[in-house]
Formats: structure tokens, sequence, C-alpha cells
């Protein structure tokens, strides 16, 4: 009787850490993040990666199998630039 009772414990505590096993990873990869430019940068999100000195490129984090990592979109960044029409003079004549 007593080894019966030994014998579904141990089996019921195998069992609930099988399921653990399966299932914590599962939840574990929910929020993951890339690390880039020196902060943490959510899945999904797209930035300008600078790679040493003169490189640059546009990325995206991703995720592959189990691991986050950088896909590369294009080449160089995009920069915006301030058109020479808008200026404060001409923005007095839109009135």
């Amino acid at each position: 009787m007593k080894h019966a009772l030994f014998r579904q414990f141990a089996l019921g505590i195998g069992f609930l850490a099988g399921v653990g096993f399966c299932v914590l990873p599962a939840l574990a990869g929910q929020d993951c993040e890339c690390l880039g430019n020196g902060k943490r940068i959510k899945e999904g999100s797209v930035i300008c990666l600078q790679i040493g000195s003169s490189q640059r490129y546009l990325a995206r984090c991703e995720r592959n199998l189990n691991n986050t990592s950088w896909k590369k979109i294009s080449d160089g960044c995009p920069v915006s630039q301030m058109s020479p029409w808008t200026s404060k003079s001409a923005v007095r004549f839109q009135g």
C-alpha cells in the first residue's frame, strides 16, 4: 500500500514537471527583444543600426527559431532635411 502511494506521488510530480517544462518555454518567448545601439529594441521594431564607426543600415528585430536577430532591410538609413521653402517668412505669408 505504501509503495503504491509513493509510486503515484512520484508519477504525479513527474507529470507536473513535464507539463511545466513544456509550457514555460512557450510563454517565455512573448516579449523578445534585440540589443542594438546599446538599447533594448522590441521584436518587430525597425531602427537604423550602427555597426562600427562607418557602417549604418536599416534593420528589423526578428525572431529566427528561438533567438532574436537583426534582419537587414536596406543599406544606409533614411535622413530628413528641412526644405529651403519652409522658413519663418514662408509661414508668415500663408495666413
